[in-house]
C-alpha cells in the first residue's frame, strides 16, 4: 500500500479563512441497509439519494448464493463448501452447492443441492438436497433464501459508493494520492462535510452485516506549503478525470452516438470540470495553466461529436 506522509498535510482545528478546506477520509465495507431506511437517512441529512427501490433479482441471487462459503475440517480432512454456476436458461437462474475435498494432488467434488430463482413464478427455491455428515445443506440453502430477500430490499456497498461519489462531486472535492477514499474538500464546501460524516456514521449503525464504516476529517492550513501540495493533488486528480472524459468523447465519435441524454450529461460534466478549475484557482491563489492543453483537446473532441449542435455547445450550457 502506498505510504502517505500525513506530516505534509498539516491539520488545523480552526474553521476560518486561515484554512484551505478539509481533508476527508472514510472507509466502505460490505454492508446491507434497508433501502427505505437509506433513503430516509439521505433525506434527513440532505445527502442526494441514488438507487432504485429494489436490487435486480439476478444480482440478489448471485450475492446471496455467493455468500455460502464454509471451510470445514473433520478427521484431518479439509472441505470447502461453496456455490458454482449452472448454465443459464431463459426462465431461471441456477447454481449448485458443492463440497470440495482438498487432496494432495487432486481435489474431489460432490454436489449437495441446487439453488434457483424461477423467473416465471418469481420465486427463490432449492431442491436435490443430498445428505452429508459434514455439511447441513438444507440449513445453508435456507440461509441463502433469507439472504436473497435481504439483498433484494437492501442498499449494498455499490449503491452506498454511488451516493458517496455523488456527494464528492457536489462539493468539488479532489481525490488525494494513495489508496482508499481520501479527498480534499475546498473551503466553500467544507461546511457540508459534517453532514456527510453524520450520514456515514448513521449508515454504519443501520448496517446488517456487522462490518462498521469509519469516517473522519480535519482542516488544512492555508499557507504556501499546503497550497503547493493541493495544487499538485489537483493536477493529478483532474488529469485522470480529463482522460476519462476524452475516452468517452472519442467513443461517442467512433460509434456515431446520437443519444441527446447521454451526450448532454457528459457535456455538462466537462463544463462543471472547467468551473471546478476556476474555483480552485481562487482557493489556491494561482492560475492552473498546466492543464490548458488537456482542456483544449477535450473541447475539440466535444465539438467533433456528431451531436455538436446540441450537446457540446459549451457556451449554451454555461448560460
Amino acid at each position: 500500500m502506498e505510504h502517505i506522509d500525513f506530516n505534509n498535510i498539516v491539520g488545523s482545528s480552526q474553521q476560518s479563512e486561515q484554512v484551505l478546506g478539509k481533508f476527508l477520509y472514510f472507509s466502505l465495507s460490505s454492508i446491507l441497509v434497508d433501502k427505505e431506511a437509506m433513503a430516509e437517512l439521505c433525506q434527513t441529512i440532505d445527502i442526494a439519494y441514488a438507487g432504485g427501490s429494489r436490487e435486480s433479482v439476478s444480482d440478489a441471487f448471485r450475492s446471496a448464493t455467493g455468500e455460502l462459503k464454509e471451510r470445514i475440517v473433520t478427521a484431518g480432512q479439509v472441505y470447502q463448501v461453496y456455490c458454482r454456476d449452472n448454465k443459464r436458461t431463459t426462465d431461471a437462474f441456477s447454481r449448485e452447492l458443492v463440497k470440495e475435498a482438498v487432496g494432495v494432488k487432486t481435489n474431489s467434488y460432490s454436489k449437495l443441492a441446487n439453488l434457483y430463482f424461477d423467473k416465471t413464478g418469481n420465486q427463490f427455491g432449492y431442491d436435490n438436497l443430498v445428505y452429508d455428515e459434514a455439511v447441513d445443506a438444507g440449513a445453508l440453502c435456507a440461509k441463502a433464501a433469507a439472504r436473497f430477500e435481504l439483498h433484494l430490499h437492501s442498499a449494498n456497498r455499490k449503491q452506498l459508493e454511488t451516493i458517496c461519489q455523488s456527494f464528492i462531486r457536489s462539493v468539488e472535492a479532489i481525490k488525494m494520492s494513495g489508496n482508499g477514499y481520501l479527498y480534499f474538500v475546498p473551503r466553500q464546501f467544507m461546511h457540508k462535510v459534517d453532514a456527510f460524516e453524520t450520514f456515514i456514521e448513521a449508515v454504519s449503525e443501520a448496517g446488517q452485516c456487522g462490518t462498521p464504516l469509519s469516517v473522519n476529517s480535519f482542516y488544512i492550513v492555508n499557507d504556501d506549503k499546503q497550497r503547493n501540495k493541493m495544487t499538485q493533488e489537483f493536477y493529478s486528480a483532474v488529469k485522470k478525470e480529463i482522460a476519462e472524459y476524452q475516452e468517452r468523447a472519442a467513443y461517442f465519435i467512433d460509434t456515431d452516438s446520437r443519444s441527446p441524454i447521454v451526450l448532454e450529461r457528459w457535456a455538462l460534466r466537462i463544463v462543471a470540470l472547467e468551473e471546478k478549475k476556476r474555483h480552485y484557482e481562487d482557493i489556491l491563489r494561482r492560475e492552473l495553466t498546466d492543464l490548458d492543453d488537456e482542456f483544449s483537446s477535450l473541447r475539440i473532441l466535444g465539438k467533433n461529436s456528431p451531436y455538436e449542435q446540441e450537446a457540446y455547445d459549451f457556451d449554451r450550457w454555461r448560460d
